[in-house]
């Protein structure tokens, strides 16, 4: 006979914990075995390479390393080399605005803290930019006259600009932001904390200070999945200029360390169980190593030479170096400094210019000077008005080298068309527009140029006048 037993009924809770504690120790036992299996695979670790890198990292790395900083300060330093035009109308009589522009200009220099502001904004994910006003207000209080929704003149504001201070993200705290989802600034700061450097007689202090976001210019480089934050031109490369440290690092200490020979002191067989002076040899050694004596004075021991163990770290500082270069989508050459850049071909140049370019008028034009211009308007710092032009100079302009190369080679191609006697095959005109690509009507010209210099050349006799018909005879002919 079979004994029936009372089923037992497991709750919903017991038997999720009792799936949770199955799947962890599933994921344990896949780890302990992946681990066994492949030792040394993660890379960061091995590596040294940080899982998260922070501000206070990358802060630290511009900083202090050199290649750090020229990642950061290539495009700006790029985009600000020619400044922009801006002005109101395109007609040549200087409007009141423009006027007033350049008076601030000169007075606060603008462009100076926008490029500026521009490379702090690289280091970390945002900067700003602080406008000191005369509003008589904490920095904690919105400006008054500015609409809290869009930062525009609500006003007949006349404030005077006082000062302009640009901060990186090491020196900023986002401390609120706008939660309103109906708010056109939604998920933007609302109030900053800003790190500000006091002196005073005594010793230099740090003084966190409430700042307003309608005193304050946000600007952010590079943003992907956020209007607030952008990605720190470091981040991508962050584990290659780690390794440039190494490489850089190790072969100073490796020179340092193998550069000058060691020595092997050896006592002579023949005196069975002598001992070496140590004390003595080692005086002898640094007078040797950090003075000028050059020779050891030594007795029943040899000294021999050991091999110097130093190798050329170009290859791999080469390799670090381009891999930051593609990764950044810079032209190597370019990327190494002005001499290299010189060597850079055209392709190269043109590709960087235009990447420059659209840097220029999609990013700088749009979200840096623009905005840096309305907000002043909205102080009453400059006049509103109904539009103003932002134009950057033309980097694809030719410089005065390429214009000589381009000259130079349009001579060489017309000297051999005319001594190669190649207007059998095609006429001057035609070679003028299809070959060297003029216009009809610099085609035209030159034709007509050609045929002026021919006549210059060799002026026709002009016909001697007559009398009744009859060709009077030259002078000095008999008739």
């Amino acid at each position: 006979m079979v004994k029936k037993t009372k089923k037992k009924v497991i709750s919903n809770a017991a038997r999720r914990f009792a799936e949770t504690v199955l799947n962890t120790t599933a994921l344990l036992r896949r780890t302990a075995i992946s681990k066994i299996l492949n030792p040394g695979k993660d890379i960061n670790s091995e590596c040294g390479y940080p899982d998260i890198v922070s501000v206070a990292d990358m802060r630290t790395m511009y900083d202090r390393s050199d290649v750090s900083a020229r990642v950061v300060k290539i495009e700006p330093e790029e985009s600000w080399s020619n400044v922009p035009d801006i002005y109101e109308t395109e007609d040549t009589n200087e409007t009141p605005w423009e006027k007033l522009w350049k008076e601030l200009n000169n007075k606060h220099n603008f462009l100076h803290y926008l490029e500026r502001v521009d490379i702090l904004s690289g280091i970390g994910h945002y900067g700003i930019l602080l406008f000191g006003i005369n509003d008589g207000k904490e920095l904690s209080e919105p400006v008054d006259g500015v609409d809290l929704m869009t930062g525009s003149i609500s006003g007949n504001n006349k404030y005077e600009l006082l000062y302009i201070r640009p901060f990186a993200e090491s020196n900023v705290t986002v401390a609120s932001k706008e939660v309103d989802d109906k708010s056109p600034r939604y998920g933007f700061p609302m109030i900053y904390d800003i790190e500000f450097e006091e002196t005073n007689d005594s010793n230099n202090k740090t003084v966190t200070r409430k700042v307003h976001w309608t005193r304050v210019l946000h600007v952010a480089d590079n943003r992907d999945d956020s209007e607030v934050y952008g990605v720190p031109r470091m981040e991508n490369v962050y584990n290659r200029l780690l390794d440039l440290r190494k490489v850089l690092s190790g072969s100073a200490e490796m020179f340092w360390k193998g550069g000058f020979p060691g020595y092997s002191f050896e006592v002579h067989p023949e005196l069975g169980d002598a001992e070496i002076d140590v004390d003595g040899l080692q005086e002898q050694m640094e007078d040797y190593s950090a003075g000028l004596q050059r020779y050891l004075a030594i007795s029943g021991v040899s000294a021999k030479s050991l091999a110097m163990q130093v190798a050329d770290p170009k290859g791999h500082l080469e390799s670090q170096l381009k891999a930051i270069a593609i990764t950044k989508g810079i032209p190597y050459r370019i990327f190494l400094g002005s001499e290299q850049a010189q060597l850079a071909s055209k392709q190269d140049l043109h590709s960087w210019d235009r990447r420059v370019a659209r840097r220029q008028n999609q990013y700088l034009t749009p979200l840096v000077i623009r905005p840096f211009i309305d907000r002043l308007t909205a102080y009453g710092v400059l006049p509103e008005m109904d539009e103003f032009m932002v134009v950057w100079p033309d980097r694809e302009t030719p410089s005065d080298i390429e214009k000589t190369e381009v000259a130079k080679g349009i001579t060489e191609a017309m000297a051999k068309y005319v001594g190669g006697n190649v207007a059998a095959l095609i006429s001057p005109k035609d070679f003028l527009t299809m070959v060297l690509e003029f216009t009809n009507d610099e085609a035209a010209t030159i034709e007509q140029g050609v045929g002026d210099y021919e006549a210059l050349l060799n002026p026709e006799e002009e016909e001697p006048e007559s009398v009744e018909g009859k060709v009077q005879p030259k002078k000095g002919t008999n008739v």
